[in-house]
Formats: C-alpha cells, structure tokens, sequence
C-alpha cells in the first residue's frame, strides 16, 4: 500500500487548489461517499507522500524559475517551457501571501551521464529507477524550492507533472489570488513498466493534431505507451515507401494517410513526453485493407465453391485473411516489416493476429491441398503456420512482438518471446481465467479486457475501471507470475469514436486506469478517489483537455467562458 500522510489537514480546510472540483449527488438523499483529498492531491497517488501543514508562497512570475543540472537535454528542455507559469496560472493577477517563504525555484536534477537518456528514445525497462524520482518542497527562511531529483529524464518528467498537482489557491473570486505549496516529500516511482493507450485510426482516420492532444493527455497521466492500430480492414493510412499502393488503394482517401513525416513527428512528440509508440499491422486477419492495395496477398475465398474470389455472406468475404500457402507472402511481409522497423523507434511492434474467421479458408482448395502437402489435420494447424513464419520473420529483423490472445486460444504454439495482451472479458472465466491460464503457459501478459472504454455507459463507468488489479485479480496466481504481468492497456477502437469525441470519450475515464497501472495497490478506496478524479479532471479541462465530466458538478467560475 501506499505510504501517504497527510499531517494537520485541519488547519487548511478552507484552501482551494489550482483547479477544485465541485461534486453533487444525483439525489439530495443520497449524498456522496468518500472522504475530500487534502489541497495539493495528486493523481495518480504517489507510492510515498508526505506533506505537512507548513505552506510556501507562489508569487509573481518575475520571482518565479526552473534550474536544470543539464543542458540540452530535449525533453526535460520542453517540459519546463510547456509548465511555464502562464500554463499554472492562466491570466489570474497571483500575488505572495505576507509572511510565509516564497517559492521562487524549481530544481530539477538528473544524472549527468549517459544514463539520463536525454538522447534516447523511451523504451520498455523493468529497472526501479527509469520513471522513479524523489520532490521535496522545501522551506527555508523568507524563501522555498522544489527539488525535484532522478536518473533518467523520464524519472525528471513525472517529477514535473507531480509539481504541477502540488499548487492549490483559496478562492478564485478575489481580484488578486494567493497559491500555495505544501512542504512535502514524495519519493516516487511506477507500479508497472507498460502503462497505455490503444488508439485505432483505420476505423476513423484520427488527425496529428488531435493524436498529439491525446498524447498530452496520456503525459497527465503518466501513461507512457501509445499503442497505435493504424491499420485494418477499413483503411491503411500508413504511406510505405516500399508500397506506395497500400496507402494509395487502401487509405480512405489521399488526404486521410499518415505520411513518413507524419509518423516520425508523432514519435518524436511522444518521446518528448516520455511516450513510447508501438505500431500494430494486423494479420492474418483484420487485412481486408492491405488487400486492397497488395491484392496477390489475400487468400481467394470460394463462396459458390467453384468459383476463386466469391463472398458467401455472411460467412466470409470474396477474399479474407493474408494467404498463408504462398512463399511470396512472407517475401512481402519481410519486405513490409523491414520498412516498419525502420520506421518505429520502439524494440516492440504489434502484429496483431486476432480473430482470423477460418470459412473462407475452409472454402479454398488451394488451403486444402497446403494442408495436406504439410500434413496438417486442421485449420489451426495452417494458423500456426503463419504465425510462426510471421513472428520468425519479425524476430530475425531485430524486432520484438506483442500478439493479441487469440492464438494461445487456438491451440497456436506461438514462442515465449511473444507478449500477449488479454483482450476478451466473454471467456468462461472471465479474463481472469484467460489471463492465469497464459501465465501458467509461462507468457508475459499485457491486460486490455477490463478496460474497453469504446463501450459507453451510463453512469459512473470509472468506478469498474479503477476497481480492477491486474495482479490481484488472479487469485489462483502463484509466487513469481505477478512479474510476468507488464501492465496493461486503455482501448478506445474507433467504430464509433473519431476526432470529435475521442479524447472526451478517453479522459478522465483512462484516468481511473493511469492509476491503477501506477499507484500501489489499495492505495486508495474507489469513493475516495472519486473526489481526487473529479479535481484531476477539472485539472486537464484547464490544461484545454475536454475531459468528460464523472458526476454532477462544476469546476469553477473560468469554465463558464469555456475551456482553453
């Protein structure tokens, strides 16, 4: 559990912070659980947080700067220049509170060496120190700092975001406001290494602009991977160099595409909030697309069974699933996957590999007579096939892969290298059952099931996103399999979502996940996270994030004339 004191609350009940939430029940005979979180609450809770009743002062923006031990470190380079003081506090007239020390000076030091990452791209580490920092505010005599103190810049950015939460004011009707800081100790660091959000832009094509929104979100939020579908089979808005046609014939139009610049300005933003990005290309299945612009690559499906390239609705399509039986498929795939790993600066790429809908493959004479030059009895047996070949392909580049579940289902035998993600919650079982069966296979596990957020509720949806534990759930799990649990992943599929209502669908509710993923667990009860998540969403809709709102409320005057 998390060790969190909160001393001599008492004496501050009557402060504010930057952005409070204001909470009302649905009936006035049912008023709200929970207990109120101090002013200065941080979302996702801190593994150790201790905060006095001693205060320090904000003042004007000329008292006011971050020092960095490092210079021309990238991201932490941006990081302070986007939490510049016009960013905490808007337009508002902020003036010092007499007689208490004013914060003057945020420090943020990182290690000198190579080992600061300040030139890497992130990536996936189970080491204790890669996000881990330590913040203190500190009190002096007529002045106050933050030190702010990690290995790596990434350690450094969640350091800053925490600061950021730390800031709380008394009423925001007055002309000229007072901010304050707590004196406080927090040290640091997350519960799991792999902490994202699934976005899919083939469904809906998703602008730059409003990825780079939601990536902004995810860095609120301390999610640090971008798992990108960016394929299906509805469109391929990826431009390859090798295959201009894939995007030419299968994007939705020539303006709906992701070029190489497009692509490599997302990765290089992420990485500047501590983001990885992990590309996903689908197949065998989820390929119609792909087709359109490598139609060779498809398998010819019999649905007159006579005729190549016939539909029998709703059975199958005239071509379904990448063609297992030709050598020149894995040609292409070597080929494709050479350019994406060229592409990505990521050691994981997603393959995908789920739902592959065997009739269509049934229906082919040509799958028949592959299986019966190999000797394989049945249709799992081609899928193997595939997968082994696909996955071989993509380890002989240099890449390492995550699947979606659904081979280990089918009796595949796909390698340990594989990471699965656990994506059905409609098993007998439960996902709990899917997921404890891969662990005992001896897999690592990413998990998605619980946290299907493209399904809209009515209500107060969070509190089963936040209630989930990818490790306690498991209650048959057995000593050493809790470190083959990664972390897991939001998804947001885009049947239904696209640049107008996707982040607001997301946020907060992907909150409620951030925190579970970083935060001990039982660190804190669901009621009285509700008041924390309800501050920490009027925090983003501050910030310019159109984050939905969880109950009824309001988060202070300044939203009446919109949001930024």
């Amino acid at each position: 559990m998390a060790k969190v004191w909160i001393i001599a609350l008492f004496v501050l009940f009557n402060l504010e912070q930057v952005v409070k939430g204001y909470l009302f029940p649905i009936e006035p005979r049912g008023p709200l659980a929970g207990n109120q979180p101090p002013p200065g609450s941080v979302w996702p809770l801190p593994q150790e947080w201790h905060s006095k009743s001693e205060l320090v002062a904000i003042g004007k923006e000329c008292d006011f700067e971050y020092v960095l031990n490092v210079k021309n470190c990238e991201p932490l380079d941006w990081a302070v220049e986007k939490f510049n003081y016009k960013f905490l506090f808007g337009s508002q007239l902020v003036v010092p509170e007499p007689g208490l020390p004013l914060l003057t000076t945020v420090f943020v030091n990182i290690s000198k060496g190579p080992e600061n990452l300040c030139d890497k791209f992130p990536n996936f580490s189970k080491n204790s120190t890669y996000e881990s920092y330590d913040l203190r505010v500190v009190a002096h005599n007529q002045t106050a700092s933050v030190v702010i103190e990690a290995t790596t810049v990434w350690g450094a950015l969640r350091g800053l975001e925490t600061f950021t939460h730390l800031l709380h004011t008394k009423n925001y009707e007055e002309e000229e406001l007072h901010y304050y800081a707590n004196v406080t100790e927090i040290k640091d660091w997350p519960r799991f290494p792999h902490r994202g959000i699934m976005v899919d832009t083939a469904r809906h094509y998703l602008p730059v602009s409003t990825l780079i929104d939601i990536l902004d979100a995810m860095f609120h939020n301390k999610f640090n991977v971008i798992h990108w579908h960016i394929v299906d089979d509805q469109s391929f808005p990826f431009v390859s160099k090798r295959f201009p046609d894939l995007s030419a014939k299968g994007a939705y139009n020539n303006k709906a595409i992701y070029s190489p610049e497009a692509v490599h300005l997302i990765i290089t933003q992420a990485r500047l909030r501590g983001i990885r990005v992990i590309l996903e290309f689908d197949t065998p299945g989820h390929s119609g697309a792909l087709g359109r612009g490598q139609p060779a690559i498809l398998t010819p499906c019999y649905g007159d069974g006579e005729t190549p390239g016939t539909p029998n609705y709703p059975e199958h399509a005239a071509y379904e699933n990448v063609d297992p039986t030709k050598e020149t498929t894995y040609e292409f795939m070597r080929e494709l996957f050479t350019e994406i790993l060229e592409v990505t600066e990521d050691e994981y790429v997603h393959l995908g590999m789920d739902e592959v809908y065997y009739p269509c493959w049934n229906s082919s004479p040509a799958i028949k007579e592959f299986m019966k030059e190999n000797g394989y009895d049945n249709l799992t047996d081609v899928q193997d096939h595939y997968t082994k070949r696909h996955l071989q392909i993509v380890s002989d580049l240099g890449g390492k892969f995550i699947i979606w579940q659904d081979p280990i289902d089918a009796g595949v035998n796909v390698s340990l290298r594989a990471v699965i993600q656990m994506w059905k919650d409609y098993n007998e079982g439960g996902w709990e059952n899917d997921t404890q069966k891969t662990l005992d296979m001896g897999y690592q596990v990413l998990i998605s099931a619980p946290w299907y957020l493209n399904y809209i509720n009515y209500g107060q949806s969070w509190r089963s996103y936040y209630e989930v534990d990818p490790v306690l759930d498991l209650k048959h799990r057995t000593p050493g399999q809790e470190d083959q649990i990664l972390g897991g992943e939001v998804c947001m599929w885009g049947e239904y979502v696209d640049t107008t209502n996707v982040v607001p669908r997301l946020f907060p509710f992907a909150s409620a996940v951030a925190e579970r993923l970083w935060s001990a667990a039982n660190s804190s009860t669901t009621d009285d996270a509700m008041w924390r998540l309800d501050e920490f969403r009027c925090r983003l809709l501050w910030r310019g994030i159109p984050a939905q709102p969880i109950l009824n409320g309001y988060c202070g005057p300044w939203e009446v004339d919109g949001i930024k």
